[in-house]
């Protein structure tokens, strides 16, 4: 994976990947975020505020926040992050978060349980599902509680992030020549049965999906830690079904495109 040091411009689209760990966190990856140029974030784990704030300074860049679905390695740092946007940045713009039908009472609890007084934040939070005018597509996935599988294109580019799901043949329309899929590979080959079972994919399968939706790059994340250091392994894997260019990703990891 190339690491990009030089400032976004717009002259392509830009992903960091801020999170790439699977459930299980360790002491080089955390939970599953992307950030898409500097004002649209996808998924929003532990850990990734202080990512944001290391990157981009001022939280009140992001703009929208797309979340796949309700599990905490993909939600959990939301409270820390909204909080962050009202004390540190100082957030007075509205701010759009779309996810499936129950996110808003899901980020609305989690900010209750955490004592938030809501009456104070400086923002407004707009949950929306009609994302056609940004050029944002979703679809749901295999998966339980319903998860989103979202396409951005943005300047002529597009890119494709699963979330959590099991082979989903609905998504090859969603991903169909993007420039960019950012698939979950949660188990190894060799635990494909397990994975289906628990609504997850492994490398071949993200492989598949690449093919068939005719994707130039993709990007595994969501990957096991026990393959840290032998990450080649689940690289040989998707190979096995996809010969386009294929990117373990690991967090703080750029790719512009």
């Amino acid at each position: 994976m190339r690491k990009v040091i030089k400032e976004f411009s717009g002259d392509f689209l830009k992903i960091t990947f801020l999170g790439t760990a699977g459930s299980m966190i360790t002491k080089s990856r955390t939970n599953l975020a992307v950030l898409v140029d500097e004002d649209l974030l996808i998924d929003c784990g532990e850990g990734t505020s202080q990512k944001l704030l290391a990157i981009l300074g001022d939280l009140s860049k992001i703009e929208t926040i797309l979340i796949s679905h309700g599990h905490a390695d993909h939600i959990m740092g939301i409270t820390s992050l909204l909080w962050a946007m009202w004390l540190v940045s100082k957030r007075t713009k509205d701010l759009k978060i779309i996810g499936p039908e129950y996110i808003e009472t899901l980020v609305t609890s989690l900010l209750k349980l955490g004592y938030t007084p809501l009456d104070r934040l400086t923002f407004k939070i707009n949950y929306e599902l009609d994302t056609s005018s940004e050029n944002i597509f979703f679809k749901a996935t295999l998966h339980n509680p319903t998860n989103f599988a979202y396409r951005i294109e943005r300047r002529g580019k597009s890119l494709c992030y699963t979330g959590d799901t099991a082979p989903c043949e609905g998504l090859v329309e969603l991903a169909e020549k993007c420039d960019v899929l950012i698939h979950e590979a949660a188990f190894p080959d060799e635990l494909s049965n397990l994975a289906h079972k628990l609504n997850h994919s492994t490398p071949s399968d993200a492989g598949q999906l690449a093919s068939k939706a005719n994707v130039r790059i993709l990007a595994l994340v969501h990957w096991p830690d026990i393959f840290e250091g032998s990450e080649y392994i689940l690289i040989n894997q998707a190979r096995k079904s996809f010969d386009g260019e294929i990117i373990l990703a690991k967090d703080l990891d750029v790719l512009d495109v």
